[in-house]
């Protein structure tokens, strides 16, 4: 005989439960009520195997969306490890609330200003092809940043460096 809500069994109706968790039992004596339940481990396992599936395919996300940064030189007298063959030309563009300000070494920087609300991109993507095709060897740029420019900018100015094959980024901050 099958009960709507439980489970008939040799001990009469037992009620079920939630989660597949069993009730204890009360024994015939009365004084003492049995402890023993079976825990349903089929829901854990489910979620255990969601999650370790969404852990590996996030994980593959974001080898995607990375870029290598190099770090910021500090000290002009540590030595590079390999010896460069390309004399860097200090490539450098300052990201301030004015606009773009592109600087090589022993040359004056070039200003590129803000386009109304928004920074001149396509002006600084053509700058920099400019000088990339005039020092093709040249992989190395240093991003400076303001504080108060906005994150996005700062990935913006650093797909332009990527569009021209710029792949030695490195990111600075300010000195104050």
């Amino acid at each position: 005989m099958r009960a709507p809500n439980g489970i008939a069994g040799d001990r009469g109706f037992v009620p079920a439960s939630m989660a597949g968790a069993s009730l204890p039992e009360p024994s015939s004596t009365g004084a003492k009520k049995t402890v023993d339940f079976q825990l349903n481990l089929v829901p854990f396992i489910d979620l255990l195997s969601v999650l370790i599936s969404f852990l590996l395919m996030t994980a593959v996300w974001t080898q995607i969306a990375k870029i290598d940064v190099k770090a910021a030189p500090t000290d002009p007298a540590e030595p590079e490890t390999p010896p460069r063959v390309v004399e860097p030309i200090g490539l450098n563009v300052v990201v301030g609330q004015m606009g773009y300000a592109v600087t090589v070494a022993g040359r004056p920087p070039a200003d590129i200003p803000r386009r109304g609300e928004l920074w001149d991109a396509p002006a600084l993507e053509k700058a920099l092809g400019a000088l990339r095709l005039e020092f093709p060897l040249n992989e190395d740029i240093q991003i400076t940043c303001e504080d108060n420019v906005p994150y996005e900018e700062l990935v913006r100015v650093m797909d332009s460096a990527l569009a021209q094959s710029l792949r030695g980024i490195s990111v600075m901050g300010v000195d104050r």
